[in-house]
């Protein structure tokens, strides 16, 4: 017996017992012809050479299905990097992770998209262009080629005839004609707000880009407050629309994910309208328009008056009513608002004391249904009208809403809102619009002009691109670089030609809008008549599967999906919700060393280390050892090209994606390499004995058939349960460590079948066969060289297509008649295996009436169990994956007994 696996039941199936060993006439390109030998150990030059020889030869050969609809679509989309011109650890970590995927898809069958370009825009370039007197658009480019090729070596096996680049103007007239639709939509406006000013870059920061010291990430300065006039995408439209959404996404595969969105989303409890603003004073020098928010949107005919925070953009001493309030706790405007639907003006106040609720700047005063605001207006002698009828429960004196109920004027007014744009868009009061304005350089051109007689005035469609200007001074006192671009700024208005020349606007755009669309121009990138073509984005949307870091969760997932809901809405895309699931990677996490003392840190070369405590190593000071994010500020980062000269660009694979979770910090080091090569080697002498085996026996060598049955049937039985278990963590947890866990068990299995049996084997061969096909996603060179070596002895009655290369053989399947065992688990523990009388397949159809007789039935059932009373069982089906069967009884001790199988 071989004892293949322990967790593995035998199962007795009647094979064929005399296999005929013919080998194959082929003719494979490889390492080994090469040399004229298969080298036996897997060693350090061996490694180099073979990497070297596969490396351009392991990318796809065939790209997307050009027979429409033959394979099913699989989108596997990792998120696009900024061209800082390395690679660092955790972009080799996702990478991997995505590269791996694809490659496991393409083996299934399907048609892969896998795409890759640059979020190319942003302050870096900037202030390279400020700091070294560098182009932008030169400093990115040659970024990009260096990234590019970094990938390369890394093995990832990108769309590379999909890529693009946010800077490049094919791709932002597309972002800016988008914007054109929003803007159209009304979903795009300009005010004066206060934001966050950082002095030392000069531009504006969003909320989260300051820590909690109130300085800027980025450049350490303490943050300022100003009032801009600023450009915003009004995404409160569509909260409800993006909060509904979360119930339509797979809550197994989003998690954590729900609540993130759902948190920052925020109940949507109420509804924004927009009050026209009109000055007592005859003056046009005041906003537009202000956005208020209530939950209350039934009762709007009864608003008495409103409210704003002292951080209020119209809080300003030329607003005031009176001159001499610097003392009072509410400050009359001499501006006031003009309600939506009665068009009564409405007295505006600051309110210096009142406790605002979170992310809101004012508040609707309706005093039928607050008290305080009853209070507000019988202090200062204000109208009110009574608009709601407790007694009756419906509105009153509310025009053509009188007489509804309070749920039925509620629709109808926020109904009514949208119909003459004034709002009414169910939303949060936490939600803010999305500020979009930078006054940078290197970014996306707004797309508008201001023209003196008709204000802003969004640029022609067929005018686009508005293509960014060179410049020579990055810097301009706070004011956007563009300013300098007189040429360049002064233009023809598409709305008049009376009033001479309009001016562009020179703010340019969040780079969170260029990234938010992306991985649809990736289905189209060389369309020049539209963004993307609906057909090939119904075909491909949504992502199957996006995979990206963790810290995008919050943000960059919500833009995509606001820009996905708007798209969808506009009827370019099959479905509003972007991504079918999210694989959120954890970091790659160094080592770092610090006084604890003074928390400075301190270079790895620099500490000692005595037992279990670190010192310093001139000064004997005691340091602190800790696992954190790399930085080079901590001393603690890791060069990815270090790495994969030292190990292999393979191993290196193989490490950053074994022993962790995906989605779980990694701590980063070198010591993981131990078992990754020894796994290696183990493989690498697998088939190097094979192919040994094969050339020394001739056809008419065979083993005892009653042996090698058996042989083949414990080999089968171990085969088709890693497989299963290697198949179900690709497919749904997207556990690569566990997938790779459970081949290094298969690895182990096999090697434990006798060389007098390895070549006779049906199974054995075939197993062989399958495992490198399994390890290739992960490993591609290495793979590939292992099967150029069994394909040069291979049997032709094994089922593969030997003449090709691995990359077109297919991903294995279970076997119809595999039965699988049945764990099962007494007080939580693992106890013995039962054998199921039926298919993986079929396992849905057991009772657990029928799980707990074939468990009684278990010759180890009465030695641990006897007559005790079962205070509880439970069967566990996981479809197409295994089953389990736990047992509570109330003697918590069980006698200790080898697990035994059956």
């Amino acid at each position: 017996m071989l004892g293949i696996h322990q967790k593995v039941p035998r199962l007795l199936l009647q094979l064929p017992g005399h296999i005929h060993l013919s080998r194959i006439a082929i003719n494979v390109c490889s390492l080994f012809t090469k040399t004229g030998k298969w080298e036996e150990k897997f060693t350090k030059d061996v490694r180099i050479e073979l990497e070297s020889f596969w490396k351009d030869k392991v990318f796809a050969r065939c790209r997307q299905d050009t027979a429409h609809g033959v394979k099913p679509k699989f989108y596997v989309l990792s998120m696009f990097p900024y061209p800082s011109g390395k690679l660092h650890m955790g972009h080799v970590r996702v990478y991997a992770i995505s590269d791996a995927m694809a490659r496991y898809h393409r083996l299934t069958g399907k048609n892969v998209v896998h795409p890759m370009g640059w979020d190319a825009f942003g302050l870096p370039a900037e202030n390279a262009a400020f700091e070294r007197g560098e182009d932008p658009d030169e400093w990115t480019h040659s970024n990009i080629r260096n990234m590019k090729q970094q990938m390369k070596d890394l093995c990832c096996d990108f769309d590379w005839e999909r890529e693009l680049a946010t800077c490049d103007p094919e791709y932002y007239k597309w972002t800016q004609f988008i914007f054109l639709k929003m803007y159209e939509a009304g979903l795009v406006y300009q005010k004066e707000a206060p934001v966050n000013w950082d002095p030392v870059d000069l531009t504006v920061l969003a909320d989260e880009q300051i820590d909690d010291n109130g300085r800027s990430w980025r450049s350490g300065a303490v943050v300022e407050k100003r009032f801009l006039k600023q450009w915003y995408i009004r995404t409160t439209a569509y909260s409800k629309s993006l909060l509904d959404g979360l119930n339509s996404v797979n809550h197994e595969l989003w998690r954590d994910i729900i609540s993130l969105q759902q948190n920052w989303i925020g109940s949507c409890d109420g509804v924004r309208f927009e009050f026209k603003l009109q000055s007592e004073l005859g003056s046009h020098d005041i906003p537009e328009s202000v956005s208020l928010f209530t939950k209350r949107p039934e009762a709007i005919f009864g608003i008495s008056h409103i409210l704003l925070s002292k951080d209020h953009s119209l809080n300003k001493d030329q607003y005031y009513k009176n001159a001499s309030t610097e003392s009072s706790e509410d400050i009359r405007l001499n501006i006031v608002a003009v309600h939506p639907f009665s068009h009564k003006k409405i007295p505006l106040f600051v309110d210096t004391n009142r406790e605002f609720e979170e992310s809101l700047d004012a508040h609707i005063g309706i005093p039928s249904c607050n008290e305080s605001d009853l209070k507000f207006v019988q202090q200062h002698k204000l109208d009110f009208v009574d608009v709601l009828d407790a007694e009756q429960g419906v509105i009153i004196n509310s025009d053509k809403f009188s007489g509804l109920s309070f749920q039925d004027a509620y629709e109808k007014v926020v109904n009514a809102a949208k119909e003459i744009k004034c709002g009414g868009h169910i939303t949060s009061g936490k939600t803010r619009d999305w500020l979009i304005s930078r006054q940078r350089y290197w970014g996306t051109p707004i797309p508008m002009i201001h023209c003196k007689k008709y204000g802003a005035v969004p640029v022609a469609y067929e005018d686009l691109p508005v293509v960014l200007p060179k410049v020579k001074n990055f810097r301009n006192h706070g004011k956007s670089p563009l300013t300098t671009a007189e040429d360049w700024l002064k233009v023809k208005c598409p709305k008049c030609d009376c009033d001479g020349f309009g001016e562009r606007e020179t703010d340019t755009m969040d780079t969170f809008v260029d990234s938010s669309w992306y991985f649809l121009r990736y289905l189209d990138p060389k369309n020049s008549h539209e963004p993307f073509s609906r057909e090939i984005a119904s075909k491909f949307m949504p992502v199957d599967l996006y995979i990206g870091g963790k810290e995008h969760a919050i943000l960059h997932l919500y833009y995509a999906r606001f820009f996905s809901h708007f798209l969808h809405d506009l009827g370019l895309i099959p479905t509003p919700e972007p991504f079918v699931n999210l694989l959120t990677q954890g970091m790659v996490m160094g080592q770092s060393f610090r006084f604890k003392s003074t928390g400075k840190y301190i270079r790895p070369h620099e500490v000692e280390l005595k037992g279990n405590i670190a010192i310093h190593r001139d000064s004997g000071e005691p340091v602190e050892i800790q696992w954190e994010k790399m930085s080079k500020s901590k001393y603690n980062g890791v060069d990815p090209e270090a790495v994969l000269k030292e190990f292999g660009t393979d191993s290196t694979r193989l490490c950053v994606l074994s022993n962790v979770a995906p989605k779980t910090d990694r701590p980063w080091s070198n010591d993981a390499f131990i078992g990754i090569l020894r796994w290696q080697n183990r493989i690498w002498n697998l088939v190097s004995e094979f192919v040994k085996q094969k050339k020394l026996h001739t056809s008419s060598q065979t083993t005892n058939t009653a042996e090698l049955k058996q042989i083949d049937l414990e080999i089968h039985d171990a085969r088709n349960y890693f497989l299963l278990e290697v198949s179900f963590h690709m497919n749904r947890t997207f556990l690569l460590n566990t997938a790779i866990s459970r081949l290094q068990g298969f690895t182990n299995a096999l090697r434990k079948v006798s060389d007098d049996s390895i070549c006779n084997s049906f199974e054995f061969e075939r197993s062989l066969a399958e495992l490198v096909i399994m390890l290739y996603p992960f490993a591609p060179m290495f793979a590939s060289e292992l099967w150029s070596g069994l394909a040069s002895v291979a049997s032709k009655n094994i089922n593969f297509q030997w003449s090709s290369g691995i990359e077109n053989q297919k991903w294995p399947e279970v076997d119809e008649n595999y039965c699988p065992p049945m764990h099962v688990k007494v007080n939580g523990k693992d106890v013995f295996d039962v054998r199921l009388p039926m298919p993986y397949n079929k396992t849905g159809q057991l009772t657990t009436e029928q799980a707990l007789t074939l468990v009684k039935k278990h010759q180890d059932f009465d030695h641990l169990i006897g007559s005790r009373p079962l205070l509880r069982h439970q069967l566990n089906i996981y479809e197409n994956y295994k089953v389990d069967f736990e047992i509570s009884i109330a003697d918590k001790k069980l006698k200790k007994k080898q697990r035994t199988n059956v």
